[in-house]
């Protein structure tokens, strides 16, 4: 024992000789970006003349010049004469594909300053593996949260390849298989897309919900009718997708007669804190590109578009065959609509996000948010709303509920953010100047993302 000890002894007096040739311990460089429009997501005003100073990836001070301090050490870049926003959420997408693919929907919605979405019904096992790897941290990856495979009506909408109960035991425990996955919402599709009357039993619903809340998942459901929404309010489920006016289905793409929401359910939405991405950009863009060719002479657009519906944008006779149909203007009208609705309940207080359900072939992975942005523009929230919409609201909805650590541009969150050229303030369509993008403190490749530039 004695010997050993004298080893010990030894060793440690070795330790202390040799620490003169041990590399210090260096802290990374602070990063200084100033100069810019600071709009921090918050729905402040904005800050002119801004400083963020970023360590580590983490935003440990942002306010104005006069009164934020830059490290003497730090690194500066001198954004004067831009805009900087916090990197874009996007509350409804669909991943397509294995990983190849996913990676690059990945790469289109960082070129495009998504830097957080959330894939809501349409991921297999193997999908939601690789998206909870891509939510681990990956500066390389947009932050991804999963619904895994959404529920449905056995006879419904997306029942092929989806969870289908029939009972309720059926149902909780196929929630708990999802959940056991670890997948951090439940997705249903509430809506008579296939069939009248083809929609998930109310006692089902509850099922889902029940079961979700129970094991820590945020119940999801997508929605086109007042009388459903309300009845999933009352069981306990606060996150809808689309509106109550009628968005497929029979009637779908057609004005309703009656698409104002009741103050019943208005008072029932605010009173329990439910939040709605109405997810415009899906209805809107079957038509719209057939109206704006000019749209697609942009590289960056076609390199993140489909395939399939580029053909069919590109080609005159596919574009007459849309704006000639004799239910062109019924279309645009029932749009209307649509945006009407959001107007509505973002003016009584009721809180929203953006979705753009991209991964659907006319919602190109990341381009389509800007779409949406504007869209919300034109339905009248103003610019500021809209992008806290596109990002503090987005991620307030992201577990543990409240608790985001991204979204918003102040000290203690992560620096994912975006860097415009021009104001979005002054016009929403200046999101897509994009500069440059940053995902957790560091800068993306954007040119070297889609190679199109």
């Amino acid at each position: 024992m004695k010997r050993f000890q004298l080893a010990i002894f030894g060793l440690v007096l070795a330790l202390i000789g040799c620490r003169e040739n041990v590399a210090p311990i260096t802290k990374a460089q602070d990063l200084a970006l100033v100069g810019a429009n600071l709009i921090d997501g918050t729905g402040a005003a904005p800050i002119v003349d801004s400083v963020i100073v970023i360590r580590d990836g983490q935003i440990i001070a942002s306010g104005s010049r006069e009164t934020t301090p830059i490290p003497s050490d730090a690194q500066v870049i001198d954004f004067s004469g831009k805009s900087i926003i916090p990197g874009l959420v996007n509350m409804h997408v669909h991943y397509r594909g294995g990983s190849d693919d996913i990676k690059n929907q990945f790469n289109a919605q960082l070129y495009y300053g998504v830097t957080t979405a959330r894939s809501i019904g349409s991921d297999s096992p193997e999908a939601v593996e690789f998206l909870l790897e891509a939510n681990a941290g990956r500066s390389d990856f947009p932050r991804a949260y999963t619904a895994g495979l959404g529920f449905s009506h056995p006879g419904g909408f997306n029942a092929a390849g989806r969870n289908a109960p029939e009972t309720e035991n059926e149902a909780r425990m196929l929630v708990r298989k999802q959940i056991a996955l670890g997948v951090q919402f439940i997705k249903m599709w509430v809506n008579a897309i296939a069939l009248p009357g083809f929609k998930i039993r109310p006692e089902i619903r509850a099922a889902i919900i029940d079961e979700a809340i129970r094991n820590g998942a945020v119940p999801v459901a997508h929605i086109d009718g007042e009388a459903d929404a309300i009845q999933l309010i009352q069981a306990g489920l606060r996150d809808f997708l689309h509106t109550t006016v009628l968005t497929f289905g029979p009637g779908g793409g057609a004005p309703v007669d009656n698409p104002e929401p009741s103050p019943e359910f208005l008072r029932m939405a605010l009173e329990n804190d439910v939040v709605f991405t109405p997810t415009l950009s899906i209805r809107q863009l079957g038509w719209y590109f057939a109206a704006h060719p000019e749209l697609l002479d942009d590289p960056s657009l076609r390199a993140v578009f489909n395939p399939a519906s580029l053909t069919r944008w590109d080609s005159p006779e596919g574009r007459a065959e849309v704006v000639d149909a004799d239910n062109f203007e019924d279309r645009k009208a029932a749009f209307r609509q649509l945006q009407d609705f959001l107007k509505r309940i973002h003016d009584a207080g009721i809180q929203v996000a953006i979705g753009t359900d991209a991964g659907t072939p006319n919602v190109p992975f990341g381009w389509g948010m800007h779409r949406e942005m504007a869209i919300y523009v034109e339905a009248g929230l103003t610019p500021m709303q809209t992008i806290v919409a596109a990002t503090s609201s987005g991620a307030a909805q992201m577990p543990p509920l409240g608790e985001a650590d991204f979204g918003t541009l102040v000290p203690g969150k992560v620096a994912d953010l975006v860097v415009l050229d021009a104001d979005p303030l002054a016009d929403i369509r200046n999101t897509l100047k994009i500069n440059r993008v940053m995902r957790l403190g560091e800068w993306v490749d954007r040119p070297q993302l889609l190679r199109a530039e």
